[in-house]
């Protein structure tokens, strides 16, 4: 004859035990959660110099994916620097701009990048410009004449040595670059060392900036960025736009500069007519003297 085993009531023991049996089971659940949180996360971590992903083998305070990108945003952070504010008046940031377009003839060599528009209204283009407080304009020693016909009057050009091309010529190699600028405000010379004077004019060799991520022909290197930003009286609190930011270098030096940690948001791109009415499209069929930047980096001269 089978015998038929009641239901087991539990006591109040036994809900305790229960209860803690639970609870025991769900400590056991959570440390797997978190885990694949963890490994969520570090997935999803991106390299602040690349922007590819960082390994996830890599130390959990890793900010970039590898040795050779973390020297490379080292150099280019301690170049470039954080910017002093010089005593500016609060409430009065500037609004600063920068255009580093394909240099007149020279738009051919940006064909495939994805900004490419052809040669650029530098009409327009100056007279966007002039709507900021303080602006900076690149361009080659051999369109200097017509471009600077262009601008307002007040204008100054400085210089940037960069050097010459390692190659045979029977002319003289270019081996500067003119800036077309307008300062946004004065610097106060009391936060000033004889190290640190605002000069008109910069000698910095350039190389391959291999390291540098979207580079394209003509990238600026860090040591022009200071140069540029000290050359426009730039403070930290401006706001900063570029217009042809092409490999991003010139951006990602002002967010150091500004200390935001972040390049700005791209500005909107040039919206130039056609090369048929840019007054100093007539240097597009002629030889350039002054070589495509030596460098690869953004659109037309970045």
């Amino acid at each position: 004859m089978s015998t038929i085993t009641p239901p087991h009531i539990p006591t109040n023991g036994d809900s305790s035990c229960a209860a803690g049996a639970t609870r025991r089971v769900a400590c056991d659940v959570e440390p797997d959660a978190s885990r694949s949180t963890t490994a969520l996360r570090d997935a999803q971590r991106i390299c602040a110099w690349c922007s590819g992903p960082i390994p996830a083998a890599a130390r959990r305070d890793a900010v970039c994916c590898s040795v050779r990108c973390r020297q490379a945003r080292h150099r280019f952070t301690r170049t470039v620097g954080a910017g002093v504010t010089e005593g500016v008046a609060a409430g009065h940031p500037l609004r600063l701009a920068y255009a580093d377009p394909p240099y007149p003839g020279n738009a051919r060599l940006y064909h495939g990048h994805r900004d490419y528009a052809g040669e650029v209204d530098h009409t327009a283009l100056i007279h966007r410009l002039t709507t900021y407080d303080g602006w900076a304009l690149s361009t080659s020693a051999a369109a200097l004449p017509a471009v600077l016909a262009l601008c307002p009057a007040g204008v100054r050009v400085a210089a940037w040595h960069r050097g010459e091309r390692p190659t045979a010529s029977r002319w003289p190699l270019s081996a500067w670059e003119p800036v077309i600028y307008v300062q946004g405000r004065a610097s106060n010379p009391s936060y000033r060392t004889y190290a640190t004077r605002r000069v008109d004019s910069l000698v910095h060799g350039v190389s391959a900036m291999t390291t540098l991520p979207a580079r394209v022909i003509g990238a600026k290197p860090a040591a022009f960025c200071r140069w540029l930003f000290d050359l426009l009286g730039a403070d930290p609190g401006d706001s900063f736009d570029d217009l042809f930011p092409g490999s991003g270098a010139v951006s990602r030096a002002w967010a150091v500069f500004a200390g935001t940690g972040v390049p700005s948001p791209a500005a909107e791109p040039d919206a130039s007519p056609p090369a048929e009415r840019d007054v100093c499209s007539f240097t597009c069929n002629q030889p350039s003297s002054s070589p495509a930047h030596t460098t690869p980096s953004a659109s037309g001269g970045p």
